[in-house]
């Protein structure tokens, strides 16, 4: 753990105490290598002040690129992404959609172009369906319920772009379940309607819950200290495979970390 003792940025201050790069430093960064005050910190542009208290570390590496198959035939593939690297093409494949770094589970690409534009229409005519499990900080009232507004852009910081509801944006719809309830966290089931970039993390922050682990949408609440990462994950994904017409449904194994919290 480091002491400040004088006014700087953290980027700064991390470039002095260890021998990585800025961009090595925004990496480790971004994987919630560091806690600020308590706090898992992911800005570089963050000031310090004198007094302040930070510990850093560097996470455990996920190896790029490898992606445990949860599905594959000649047309697509559907994989389990981990949480922590971005949505990227696997070797020989079409990414149709993407899923926050941060947010781990069923990543779908296709193996052909006609396959991709394919699946692109599905996901444009609402015909995917997909469901997520999230960890929230706190206990809805209602069992289930309905989250509907406009939401757009609001501004940005330190280069990433932040969503809100906003009377100028596009329609989003999410409808929320309770499966459990932990001490001061519980277990939602989200069903997007819409697709709606930071959807999900937005309606949760402006409902009260943001989801464990968001530093955009959940700056000014306290997380758990075991938590290390964005607790969204993609748990279900549902369509009608566009060269067979059969129905496929994959499942992505919810993390341990999740486990970990509801008893």
């Amino acid at each position: 753990m480091y002491r400040i003792k004088k006014e700087e940025s953290l980027l700064s201050f991390l470039k002095e105490k260890t021998s990585l790069s800025g961009r090595e430093i925004k990496r480790a960064l971004e994987n919630g290598a560091c806690r600020f005050n308590g706090k898992i910190e992911r800005f570089g542009a963050t000031k310090l002040k004198i007094g302040d208290k930070v510990i850093f570390h560097l996470p455990k590496k996920v190896p790029v690129g490898t992606l445990k198959v949860l599905y594959q035939d000649p047309a697509l593939t559907l994989f389990n992404k981990p949480s922590g690297i971005i949505s990227a093409p696997a070797k020989e494949h079409y990414l149709v959609h993407r899923l926050d770094k941060g947010t781990s589970g069923v990543l779908l690409m296709a193996r052909t172009v006609p396959i991709r534009k394919a699946l692109e229409i599905l996901f444009k005519k609402r015909e995917v369906k997909k469901i997520y499990i999230a960890l929230v900080k706190g206990a809805p009232r209602k069992r289930q319920g309905t989250i509907e507004n406009k939401l757009g852009e609001k501004g940005t910081c330190c280069g990433q772009t932040f969503y809100g509801a906003s009377p100028v944006g596009r329609q989003a719809i999410t409808h929320y379940k309770v499966l459990q309830k932990g001490k001061g966290v519980s277990l939602l089931e989200l069903h997007p309607e819409t697709g709606r970039t930071h959807q999900l993390r937005v309606h949760l922050s402006e409902l009260g819950y943001p989801i464990l682990g968001d530093l955009n949408y959940g700056r000014g609440a306290t997380f758990p200290k075991q938590v290390d990462r964005l607790c969204l994950h993609a748990y279900q994904l549902f369509f009608t495979h566009p060269k067979t017409d059969k129905k496929v449904q994959t499942t992505a194994p919810l993390p341990k970390l999740f486990k970990n919290f509801i008893v």
